[in-house]
């Protein structure tokens, strides 16, 4: 708790302290599941356990990602229910995301396709905004180099094809804090997301424990962030009279 407690105090007394001519804001963000959480997910082919050929990207659920809101944990880990779906379809289907060796006869052991499952909230009123994205990994258990995991804010161009203008990541590899910034105050047209991404092969749950997952502390209940508010503001008039008592 303390880890991602101190962050958001420092965030708030620096707001205090930011002078009346500040040219842009400076924003902070973290993992709020209050906010409106979306899921995308980008398919390419399998290319001997690397990133192939693009196959197609549509919006997915985000527990289908595997993303999972929790008390106060976002749990990411490998997608299973591509595979997981197969085995109730048809031949095609356990061929196209499963490693059969019969043409889909019977599933094969394995996924069949990278995976590229990002997990985001899209918010374009962060535009205009210097902003920092930042939280705390409980735990970080990804089997690498299979699979990787990055928080990043990004700002994308609809008017190219969504390519990616601004693409700022930080890679998750341990627990213990994280954080990702960007200048979003040229960003005028462009679409702001801010989340993460998880890549690799998609996986059969039955691997689900050696396989592992990232598990990212949530922000702390509406209260507490009252009361840090209050602390915070109680703490900048504090020093503020002790300056003009100097």
């Amino acid at each position: 708790m303390k880890n991602k407690i101190l962050p958001l105090i420092l965030a708030l007394l620096g707001c205090l302290a930011l002078p009346a001519n500040t040219a842009s804001a400076q924003l902070t963000l973290e993992v709020d599941p209050s906010e409106n959480w979306v899921g995308y997910m980008n398919v390419f082919n399998n290319d001997g356990g690397s990133k192939g050929g693009y196959v197609f990207g549509q919006s997915w659920g985000v527990p289908a990602l595997s993303s999972v809101f929790a008390a106060s944990t976002l749990t990411l880990a490998p997608n299973f229910n591509a595979y997981t779906d197969s085995l109730n379809g048809n031949n095609n289907d356990r061929a196209f995301w499963t490693d059969s060796t019969d043409g889909g006869v019977t599933a094969g052991p394995l996924g069949n396709k990278w995976m590229e499952a990002s997990t985001f909230v899209e918010n374009n009123a962060l535009i205009g905004s210097n902003v920092t994205f930042l939280g705390n990994l409980d735990s970080f258990n990804l089997l690498s180099p299979n699979y990787t995991a990055v928080a990043f804010i990004k700002a994308l161009d609809p008017n190219a094809g969504y390519a990616a203008v601004i693409n700022q990541f930080s890679v998750l590899s341990a627990a213990g804090p994280f954080s990702v910034s960007a200048d979003l105050t040229s960003a005028t047209g462009l679409i702001i997301q801010y989340g993460f991404m998880v890549s690799g092969i998609n996986a059969n749950p039955a691997d689900a424990a050696t396989f592992g997952s990232a598990v990212v502390q949530t922000v702390p209940e509406p209260s507490t962030y009252a009361l840090l508010a209050l602390g915070a503001a109680g703490l900048g008039a504090h020093l503020v009279r002790r300056r003009r008592q100097g």
